[in-house]
């Protein structure tokens, strides 16, 4: 039973307490609150009074919103979802789910957790009598199992549900964490002394006996990792989301200290001297001394250009080795080092990735639609919790078919490329205008057709009607062959 197993998932939890915090920093920094993370990290290469100056001059620069977006595009483009062997019903309850999970936004935010953390869960559930789905932050859950035959078969989750400071019955101040624990067969809610709490099991609307009313665990778990039930999380990454701010850093206070020159004096008197615009100042040397006065200045030199080529260089070594692409921005030059950070992500090219991650998330829709319409839905429509009360014929599937992913490559180029295919006759203008304007429907495509046929008629029409000049015999008569 799923209580006597509370203190092994207690257990696991804490030894997956680093994976917890370090996802937790992740999706803080992703949701934009980098600074302090970068501070933190000056704060331990710098003195207090170093990192006082310091800590106005780091640029707010993340890279980790950039790649994650980047990576996470295999919903931009609408997958189409279908019901082969269903019948037009079928095909509108679908289509009912599809509006009521919004589910390309919900799916594209799953997708960027498993690009930020290497898994994702996703829970569909109900609101308000309407379905929902919502992609669950890492740092939230945790899976297990108890497989012994198959240790990568999930038959636990749990949810780290809250966190707050209550007060016992004493007058003391404790934190208070409640988790819920899913099997197939039970839902149990429990506290972190690993007693079980009736009162929030009622108030989150799970029944008493602790019965889990679908028969199969609510939520679908995508994870990237062969070897691991939970990924090892990437640590390179928030290092590398760190490294880019904290060196631009360095290299933003070197440019200030590098405006200002140190002045210096050897055997001077400085008791009288006046840092201020037009003054002016007079030393006498010592007749009684054979020192004599100096005063000078240095000036601090920095090689921008070498440290933001060096940055360049480590960030499209990285990404490379992630599989990625990164742009090629040529020769370091003070004209292009500034933009060559920025060029190598927004120019990166995810292809790749990007096609296996569409294996992935294959399978998590197939995943995702046979829990819906073979477990959740038919409980929902069973006690009218639902308005729609239609039912999914067993053994019916949805089949979700994902947009080709293409390389990186201009519009420009693209139009070149299907010109040349065009007049190669390897493929036709309908076909051509199709790939060079994905989001357009059929009937959109026969329009536009229509719309260029129709220009080029009016163009060679206009040439026809232009004056011609004259026939001149000595230029334009066609010679006869002389005889032989």
């Amino acid at each position: 039973m799923l209580k006597h197993e509370i203190k092994d998932l207690l257990t696991d939890i804490k030894q997956r307490q680093g994976y917890i915090d370090h996802n937790e920093k992740l999706i803080d920094i992703y949701e934009g609150n980098l600074a302090p993370y970068v501070e933190a990290e000056l704060g331990k290469q710098l003195s207090e009074k170093s990192l006082e100056g310091a800590i106005g001059r780091i640029p707010p620069i993340n890279i980790l919103t950039k790649l994650v977006d980047k990576l996470s595009r295999i919903y931009q483009e609408n997958p189409v979802r279908s019901v082969p062997d269903g019948s037009d019903s079928d095909a509108e309850l679908l289509k009912w789910y599809e509006q009521c999970f919004k589910i390309n936004a919900t799916m594209n935010q799953s997708n960027e957790f498993f690009n930020m953390s290497k898994s994702t869960l996703i829970e569909p559930y109900l609101y308000k009598g309407k379905p929902k789905l919502r992609a669950v932050p890492n740092d939230r859950f945790i899976v297990w199992s108890n497989d012994v035959f198959n240790p990568m078969e999930v038959t636990h989750v749990v949810i780290l549900h809250s966190s707050t400071n209550v007060v016992d019955g004493r007058g003391r101040e404790h934190n208070e964490r409640i988790y819920i624990a899913y099997t197939d067969e039970e839902v149990l809610v429990f506290d972190q002394d690993g007693k079980l709490r009736p009162d929030k099991q009622i108030e989150l609307n799970f029944n008493e006996e602790g019965v889990n009313p679908y028969g199969k665990i609510p939520f679908v778990y995508v994870n990237k990792s062969a070897n691991f039930l939970m990924p090892i999380h990437d640590t390179d990454l928030l290092r590398m989301t760190l490294l880019i701010p904290l060196m631009l850093a360095d290299l933003n206070v070197s440019a200030m200290y590098q405006c200002f020159s140190i002045i210096f004096g050897i055997d001077i008197d400085a008791g009288d001297l006046v840092m201020a615009p037009n003054s002016f100042w007079s030393f006498n040397s010592d007749p009684a001394s054979d020192k004599k006065p100096e005063l000078g200045t240095i000036k601090p030199e920095v090689s921008i250009e070498e440290v933001l080529g060096l940055i360049q260089s480590e960030l499209a070594f990285w990404l490379n080795s992630k599989g990625i692409k990164a742009a090629s921005v040529g020769t370091i030059s003070p004209d292009n080092a500034m933009s060559g950070i920025a060029k190598i992500i927004d120019e990166m090219d995810t292809a790749e990735d990007r096609k296996k991650q569409v294996d992935y998330f294959t399978g998590a829709e197939e995943d995702l639609w046979e829990l819906v319409f073979s477990y959740m839905h038919p409980y929902w429509a069973l006690t009218n919790q639902v308005e729609n009360l239609a039912q999914m014929p067993e053994g019916v599937k949805v089949v979700t078919d994902f947009a080709e992913q293409l390389p990186l490559m201009s519009r420009g180029q693209l139009v070149a490329d299907l010109k040349l295919e065009v007049e190669a006759g390897f493929t036709s203008t309908q076909r051509a205008i199709a790939k060079l304007n994905p989001k357009m429907d059929d009937e959109e495509i026969k329009v536009l057709e229509q719309e260029i046929a129709e220009d080029n008629k009016v163009e060679v029409d206009a040439f026809m009607t232009q004056p011609q000049p004259k026939d001149d015999d000595a230029t334009t008569k066609r010679r006869l062959p002389r005889e032989t």
